[in-house]
């Protein structure tokens, strides 16, 4: 089911004109992003040194949380950070009162964001009820009534709210529990709960329109370690095993090390900037993807009965950013 509903993981970027002078020249940036895949590719750069290399001091900050509470953070203090990492859903819908811009993508975590339920669950003995997704599990007999744990207004409620469609079904047909995902687990094995719901989310968000030269420099060095994983993500493993260990306090295995990296499809400034394109008055895969989000706002929110400005919910997708990386990179050669 998953693959029906891609989600493009969106870097956002604030517009802050009080952090960062015009002429860009001090290219300090505060990055927040959540412990995620995407948090590692950037941890790697900096490890590597390849921010000072680009001209950039980052400040690193990476947080066990969901995406909206980086925005929240943001609301509450406008100097929280210059970039930040949220998905697709906080980047469109839980940004509602911040200007933000969308400056390049973290990756694409459709293939690594799941629902899970119990082995012994019902849920689970059915596959294809609705013919047109054959394998895809359950029925609305066997979801309805059931307990569900979410961190609500994340991209994993999209991901839900989809399944639960799939059914003919809606957040009012099913118990919903919102809270941190280490509370989930908590719950489960205590015998509580029917399914839970993951938060992965990968984006990269923005932070200053000001400041192109510093947003484009940061692309480049994610671009770098998108690289990396893509040429070989075997010798991206010990290092994430370290970051893991190092920000979670638990060890990872090789295999899942690896696993989880090719679970992440990322894409390089070229690719991005296909799916930033809109010429010839078309829609670029960014828009649509807003587009879609802002029309399930509803089933998002879990909230049916409140009325929606769909303007509230847009914001400027700007390629800018990679072209000025794209042409950085080119001059570097």
């Amino acid at each position: 089911m998953l693959s029906r509903f891609i989600r493009y993981l969106i870097v956002s970027v604030l517009l802050c004109c009080f952090s960062v002078q015009a002429e860009d020249s001090l290219r300090k940036l505060k990055v927040s992003l959540l412990l995620e895949h995407e948090a590692f590719l950037v941890w790697y750069g900096v490890e590597k040194g390849w921010d000072k290399e680009l001209g950039l001091d980052i400040s690193l900050n990476i947080k066990d949380v969901a995406g909206i509470d980086l925005l929240n953070d943001k609301k509450v203090n406008k100097g929280a950070w210059d970039v930040a990492g949220v998905g697709c859903v906080p980047a469109v819908i839980g940004s509602k009162g911040l200007d933000i811009s969308y400056i390049g993508l973290g990756n694409n975590e459709s293939t690594s964001t799941e629902i899970l339920v119990r082995p012994d669950s019902a849920i689970l003995r059915i596959k294809g009820d609705n013919p047109d997704y054959p394998e895809v599990y359950g029925s609305k007999d066997t979801i309805k009534n059931k307990t569900i744990f979410i961190r609500k207004l994340t991209s994993a409620s999209y991901i839900l709210s989809n399944w639960l469609e799939i059914f003919g079904l809606s957040y009012a047909d099913v118990k919903v529990v919102d809270g941190k995902l280490s509370d989930f687990v908590k719950y489960m094995n205590d015998g509580n709960g029917d399914a839970m719901v993951p938060v992965f989310f990968i984006a990269c968000s923005e932070f200053a329109n000001k400041n192109p030269q510093t947003l484009a420099r940061f692309l480049m060095m994610y671009d770098k370690a998108v690289k990396v994983q893509k040429e070989d993500p075997n010798s991206l493993v010990s290092a994430y095993k370290n970051f893991l260990k190092l920000y979670s306090g638990k060890d990872y295995s090789n295999e899942f090390c690896l696993y989880d990296l090719k679970s992440h499809p990322v894409y390089t400034i070229d690719e991005q900037l296909k799916l930033f394109n809109s010429e010839n008055n078309n829609l670029s895969a960014v828009e649509k993807l807003e587009r879609h989000l802002i029309s399930r706002i509803e089933m998002i929110t879990m909230q049916p009965d409140v009325d929606y400005d769909p303007n509230e919910y847009k914001h400027n997708q700007s390629d800018l950013f990679l072209k000025i990386a794209k042409r950085l990179s080119e001059e570097k050669k």
